[in-house]
């Protein structure tokens, strides 16, 4: 689930498989790799190198590796100087596959500059945190991702995801991690705040995942504070898990 949901994050949905994988390097394909094309490309080999973990050809690790190996050769063909900024979020994603994170960085950084809509505000923010936590800049991150927690309810879907599943791995360890705690307990209620078209079947996921996620955030909220000394603080987030499973078991 958890590999499921980054890898939707960074190259999005839809495409189709690809039995031979399109080669940036082909005159033919040279000068049109926009980031429509870019994204595709991806979509089909992670399709491709994914369904060969599924049939336990090749590892996990190893899928990561080609796909980042792929995102790298496509991104050749790309001149960073001249990525126009209202297309740096979707440069930003294969920058992000292909693990270019001061490159994807500086995208995100155009990229939120001048947001074209609210939800563009909240993802690239979000991304950006991440990014800032590959490069080590934690504390940056965290300021960056609660930066959107002001967002209207309709529009706070991808924070905790995102700070659970993307900024904390990147982050742990670097010295933050009780502040990376507080962030993850504070991103808690922004889910449960999220409001959800539940006529769709994006809604209905949504929702059926957010007590997984909740769940995985005290968690880990309790273990970086235990790896940061904190004691107290710990056994403050376990009694607050523990109060969260109580309120959920009555709602349900």
């Amino acid at each position: 689930m958890k590999r499921f949901l980054c890898l939707a994050l960074l190259i999005g949905v839809g495409g189709c498989q690809f039995k031979t994988l399109p080669d940036p390097n082909d005159p033919k394909t040279t000068g049109v790799m926009q980031p429509m094309v870019l994204r595709n490309n991806l979509k089909g080999a992670a399709d491709q190198f994914f369904g060969r973990v599924k049939t336990r050809e090749i590892t996990d690790a190893r899928a990561r590796k080609l796909l980042s190996d792929y995102a790298n050769k496509l991104l050749e063909e790309v001149p960073i100087e001249k990525i126009p900024q209202a297309e740096a979020w979707e440069y930003a994603e294969i920058f992000i596959t292909a693990e270019r994170w001061k490159d994807a960085r500086d995208c995100l950084l155009l990229a939120v500059k001048k947001p074209a809509t609210e939800d563009r505000r909240v993802n690239d923010n979000l991304r950006l945190a991440r990014v800032l936590a590959n490069l080590g800049e934690v504390k940056e991150a965290i300021v960056t991702a609660r930066s959107v927690f002001d967002a209207k309810p309709a529009d706070k879907a991808p924070i905790l995801t995102a700070v659970f599943l993307e900024l904390v791995p990147a982050a742990q360890g670097k010295g933050s991690d009780a502040e990376l705690a507080k962030l993850l307990l504070e991103a808690i209620p922004q889910s449960e705040q999220t409001i959800v078209d539940t006529s769709t079947d994006a809604g209905k996921l949504y929702l059926s995942a957010r007590p997984f996620h909740i769940r995985g955030a005290f968690t880990k909220a309790v273990e970086l504070y235990t790896s940061a000394r904190q004691t107290d603080k710990a056994v403050e987030a376990a009694n607050a898990s523990d109060e969260w499973e109580r309120r959920n078991s009555a709602r349900t």
